[in-house]
């Protein structure tokens, strides 16, 4: 039964569209009058250009030629660099628990209940 209602939809689909066409198509500009036609020729021409820009920087301490240890060695030219961590971040200060919750005031004894008068 899916399958039947699907194709309909479908169906229906496809005439709609062929008939909007039809429709567009029928609705076209007819003011070219006698036949004529023109023609419009467009070139295009397009250039790309890739430049591979390489930049090195080198900072050195004045009065200081060796480099630090800290400097990881050459990487083997793979190009990946090893960023060290973050220094730790301290654990903020725990949460104090709650004030303790009073109890609550005593509930007085009702009054007695009167006796019934006749019995």
């Amino acid at each position: 039964m899916a399958l039947r209602s699907t194709s309909q939809s479908v169906l229906l689909t496809l005439a709609a569209g062929v008939a909007a066409g039809a429709l567009f198509t029928a609705c076209g500009d007819d003011s070219g009058g006698e036949g004529e036609t023109s023609t419009t020729e467009t070139t295009s021409v397009t250039t790309t250009v890739e430049t591979e820009t390489e930049t090195q920087t080198q900072t050195q301490v004045p009065g200081s030629t060796t480099p630090s240890p800290e400097l990881p060695g050459t990487t083997g030219g793979d190009g990946t660099v090893e960023v060290p961590p973050p220094p730790a971040v301290p654990s903020p200060p725990a949460i104090p628990s709650p004030p303790a919750i009073p109890a609550p005031p005593a509930i007085p004894a009702p009054p007695p209940i009167p006796a019934i008068p006749g019995s």
